[in-house]
């Protein structure tokens, strides 16, 4: 579970282009900044009062001057109350050419309205966030220990451990239900989410049993994960309310990040709507030093909705959030009704543009009806959009009120994500459903979904069909700690497919072109790859081991592939002590026959006898 919510429940009605334009290499290269003291505008840090205005009041002045410059904050803590706009404490519109700059994680940014986010950027371009931390206080979350159980009942007991908030406080009743309501269930004694247990939890309600003593009442359809729970156990709850982030870009170009370490969000860490080109580069993650905290972010560490060109993503660590680390991806609109084979009607969730291009996906079945280019998008009455194609598209009539639009110049596509290390938090690694991205150098460890993510999710819904992806020298290892992501049988550490609605595969094999490159993985929940309802996919120089202390959550190849053609594996290398692994690689009777659905050259196992190298279902 993660929060198409948050980006859609930012800005009602956001949807429009961004009139800010992005600074020329050239005179990125030329310009000079003029340094702004933070201290000469009053904005002290450690005196214990709120800093929100007077940072204000100095971020408009530098932005109606309208020159190149950098606020230069001293180190220290820096109170920020809550803003007046956007939720977030400190708004930056229509600024160019701007940076702020901390001394590292010693300037530090303390939130204090735990309703919302840090700083939000809007309409901009070229400006930055540097050198400088981010937290909350108070929390937005709480943790403590489960003292009792009642699974057939429905409820358990909390008690809310010292220092951290109680759940009296009023932005936990005021998160909104159910994705702002929930908990996880963490180990007893690691810092980490309990291993083999369900990784969420939305609550009904609660009602307090002492001084910090709540007696907890899930939703109905979720009490049977109370049997996931023993005394001792440790519980995190958040209010999550999904505003923003500690930092959000908003229909800004060319800005982002460098050296920021986060340890609290009551969103994201780090976030952007209708962006081009965001950089988050040596971005820290981690529970604050010193601490006993379970928990980081109370949602992913980058997510990026429906930019122009994907985020770099570089040099980051990711640890302990409550979601995945990175999501790309493009919210898709729904055709409403057909005027003419040319014009359509659309729901307005993402933005669509002249000259953009659009895939007409029918996420019943899993089939493309059409790419076409937009010659005129205006508004529609009931804030729907109308669509002129430039050319005619047949059949739209049939599926009126179930076809999707997939913005593809609007995806994030074009992306790089590569020497970050992703350790021990919430779901997965990466969710990547834009195409044209580079992943390479990178370590997944111990995170509790599964590593890398390659497909659509018209569930959510989260498009589009990614293509033209390359995944290099990646580490993977101990993925899929959580309850149902090995149990499910296309769970892997790395997983390639495109999915119709009810997480069928689609009718067609519509993901094409990843070439997977000398990656490592260690004991993965299931599978090391899976690849469905995909084509042309080389997979070359990939090993599996499993470790002989792991633990299989059921019987699976080390690479599946399903529904599949024109895939080429070269060099896969799989050992393993366990039983439960049934092959090196396992062809499923879907796939094309011959070597138009896969060519292999050398499929290497080692490990217990009768472990086979392939088992070909097609013969």
């Amino acid at each position: 579970m993660h929060e198409i919510a948050i980006m859609m429940l930012l800005f009602g009605a956001a949807l429009q282009p961004s009139g800010a334009e992005p600074p020329a290499p050239e005179e990125n290269e030329a310009r000079r900044y003029a340094v702004v003291r933070a201290r000469s505008f009053n904005v002290l840090p450690d005196t214990g009062e709120d800093m929100g205005a007077a940072f204000r009041h100095l971020l408009n002045t530098v932005v109606e001057a309208g020159e190149p410059a950098q606020i230069q904050l001293d180190r220290g803590r820096y109170l920020m109350g809550g803003g007046v706009s956007h939720n977030a404490a400190i708004t930056i519109e229509r600024a160019n050419h701007l940076i702020i700059c901390g001394e590292g994680a010693a300037t530090e940014i303390v939130l204090t309205e735990p309703r919302q986010g840090g700083f939000f950027i809007a309409d901009s371009a070229d400006v930055w966030i540097e050198n400088l931390a981010v937290d909350h206080d108070p929390l937005p979350y709480t943790q403590g220990q489960i003292m009792l159980v009642n699974a057939t009942e429905g409820w358990f007991d909390f008690v809310a451990q010292r220092g951290y908030p109680l759940l009296n406080e009023s932005w936990f009743a005021e998160a909104p239900k159910p994705y702002g309501q929930w908990g996880m269930i963490f180990d007893p004694e690691a810092p980490c989410l309990k291993a083999g247990a369900a990784d969420f939890i939305f609550m009904d309600s609660w009602n307090k049993l002492g001084r910090r003593v709540w007696r907890m009442r899930p939703v109905k359809e979720q009490r049977e994960r109370l049997n996931d729970m023993r005394l001792g156990d440790r519980f995190v709850y958040m209010a999550r309310h999904g505003r923003g982030g500690c930092v959000f870009f908003y229909r800004s170009r060319d800005c982002g990040v460098r050296n920021i370490t986060v340890y609290a969000s009551q969103s994201l860490a780090v976030g952007s709507v209708a962006a081009d080109r965001i950089t988050v580069d040596g971005m820290i993650i981690e529970r604050r030093p010193g601490t006993d905290r379970l928990l980081t972010t109370n949602s992913d560490g980058v997510h990026c909705q429906q930019n122009i060109r994907g985020p770099i993503i570089e040099n980051c660590r990711f640890e302990s959030m409550a979601d995945d680390s990175i999501n790309i991806y493009y919210y898709p609109n729904t055709v409403t009704g057909v005027i003419s084979d040319t014009v359509v009607r659309a729901s307005r969730h993402g933005i669509i543009e002249r000259g953009d291009t659009l895939q007409l996906f029918d996420p019943q079945e899993g089939r493309v009806l059409a790419e076409v280019e937009v010659e005129e998008a205006r508004d529609a009455p009931e804030g729907e959009y109308r669509i002129t194609l430039a050319e005619p598209v047949f059949g739209l009539r049939a599926l009126a009120g179930r076809l999707s639009v997939y913005n593809l110049s609007r995806c994030g596509a074009d992306y790089i994500i590569r020497n970050n290390e992703f350790r021990n938090h919430r779901r997965h690694g990466m969710m990547l459903k834009a195409p044209r991205g580079v992943i390479e150098n990178n370590i997944i460890d111990g995170v509790g979904g599964l590593g890398i993510v390659v497909g659509n999710d018209p569930e959510w819904p989260e498009g589009v069909i990614p293509a033209d992806i390359v995944i290099r020298n990646n580490s993977i290892k101990d993925a899929g700690r959580s309850r149902w992501y090995g149990e499910n049988p296309r769970g892997a550490a790395i997983q390639i497919k495109t999915l119709a609605l009810g997480g069928q595969l689609a009718a067609e094999r519509l993901l094409r072109g990843v070439t997977l490159e000398n990656n490592l993985i260690i004991n993965p929940p299931g599978a090391g790859v899976y690849i469905g309802a995909a084509r042309e996919v080389f997979v070359h120089q990939l090993r599996v081991f499993y470790r002989s202390d792991g633990v299989m959550p059921r019987a699976a190849a080390a690479m599946v592939i399903e529904d599949a053609a024109a895939v080429r594996v070269e060099n896969l290398r799989v050992e393993s002590q366990h039983t439960d692994v049934t092959a090196g690689l396992l062809i499923e009777p879907s796939v094309d026959g011959g070597e138009a659905g896969v060519r292999m050259n050398g499929v290497h196992v080692s490990g217990f006898p009768g472990l086979q190298a392939v088992i070909d279902r097609r013969e």
